[in-house]
C-alpha cells in the first residue's frame, strides 16, 4: 500500500475571499465546501493516476468538518474534527505514506497583502516564531513531516502562500489558484477550471521523484504571540514556559510531535472540553 498524504486547507482555494463565510453560519459557506473538497479531489486523482493507492487526507480548516464525505473520489480517506495530537498533520506518520501534498493552504499571519493570512488561529495567535523564523502553518507542517523523514511534493494556495513555501518546500511542484490583492479580496478563475489546472500540476509532482524532507535541528524553540494579554498570562501559568513580554510565550521541545502539540493546545484547550469552532 502506497499512500499520500494530504493537508488541505480553505483560505487557499480558489474563489475563497470572505471571512465571513469561512465558517457554517456564513452565507456562501456551502461553496466553499464544495470548492475545497474539488480541490482536493483534482490533487488525489492526479496521485491516484501516478500509481499511490490511497489518499489520507486531513481536514485542516475551522472545526475540521469542511471537506464533503459525499463528493470525494474512491480510495481518499478523511481525518476529520478536533482535537488531534498532529493537528493539521494526523497520520503524517502512516507507514504507507511516502509524500505529503498541501493545498489549499494561506500565508503566516503578518503577511501584507495576502488573502487571509494568519497562523493556525487568527483569533488566538498573532504570530508564531520556529527556531526564530516566521512560521506558517505549511512551515510547521512540513518541519513535522520532514522529521518523520516525509518530503512536501505539492503546494497550492495564493501567490503569497508559494512565496512562503518556497522556504520549506523548495523542490515542490508549486501553484497558485488565486492573486492576492489585500488580507480580503482576491481573483481567480472558476473553480472548476483552476481544479482541471490544479489536477495537471499535481500530476507533474507526483511522476517526478521527491526532494529531500524539511528538517530543523532541536531543539525546537516556539514563540507564539497571542491576541490577548491574558491568554499569555494563563499560559504562564504552566512552568515550562517563559513569557517574554505582555502578549508573547516561548518553550522548548526535544520534537516536532511536541511543538504541535503545544500549538494546538494553546488555541484548542479549554476547562469546560468545548471546542472555540
Amino acid at each position: 500500500m502506497r499512500r499520500l498524504f494530504i493537508s488541505v486547507d480553505m483560505e487557499g482555494v480558489a474563489g475563497v475571499a470572505s471571512a465571513v463565510s469561512l465558517m457554517p453560519t456564513g452565507w456562501e459557506y456551502a461553496a466553499y465546501r464544495r470548492w475545497m473538497t474539488a480541490e482536493l479531489n483534482a490533487v488525489a486523482e492526479a496521485a491516484l493516476e501516478a500509481g499511490y493507492d490511497e489518499i489520507i487526507a486531513a481536514d485542516g480548516h475551522g472545526n475540521g468538518n469542511n471537506i464533503d464525505p459525499d463528493m470525494l473520489i474512491d480510495n481518499v480517506q478523511t481525518v476529520r474534527s478536533w482535537p488531534r495530537p498532529l493537528m493539521q498533520m494526523q497520520m503524517v506518520d502512516d507507514p504507507s505514506v511516502d509524500a505529503c501534498a498541501f493545498v489549499g493552504y494561506h500565508a503566516p499571519a503578518g503577511t501584507t497583502d495576502s488573502i487571509l493570512a494568519h497562523s493556525f488561529s487568527g483569533a488566538s495567535i498573532r504570530s508564531v516564531r520556529l527556531n526564530g523564523e516566521i512560521a506558517s502553518e505549511g512551515y510547521v507542517n512540513a518541519a513535522l513531516a520532514g522529521a518523520i523523514g516525509k518530503p512536501v511534493v505539492f503546494v497550492s494556495g495564493d501567490s503569497q502562500t508559494l512565496e512562503d513555501a518556497r522556504r520549506y518546500a523548495p523542490d515542490a511542484v508549486l501553484h497558485a489558484t488565486k492573486q492576492s490583492f489585500g488580507f480580503r479580496s482576491a481573483v481567480s478563475l472558476p473553480p472548476k477550471q483552476v481544479c482541471q489546472a490544479l489536477k495537471e500540476a499535481a500530476s507533474q509532482a507526483f511522476r517526478r521523484p521527491p526532494g529531500q524532507p524539511f528538517t530543523l535541528q532541536p531543539p525546537f524553540k516556539v514563540e507564539l504571540e497571542m491576541t490577548t494579554q491574558v491568554a499569555a498570562e494563563v499560559l504562564n501559568f504552566l512552568p515550562w514556559l517563559k513569557r517574554t513580554d505582555a502578549y508573547t510565550i516561548s518553550a522548548e521541545f526535544t520534537s516536532m510531535e511536541e511543538v504541535t502539540g503545544f500549538i494546538g493546545f494553546a488555541i484548542i484547550y479549554a476547562p469546560n472540553g468545548q471546542l472555540p469552532f
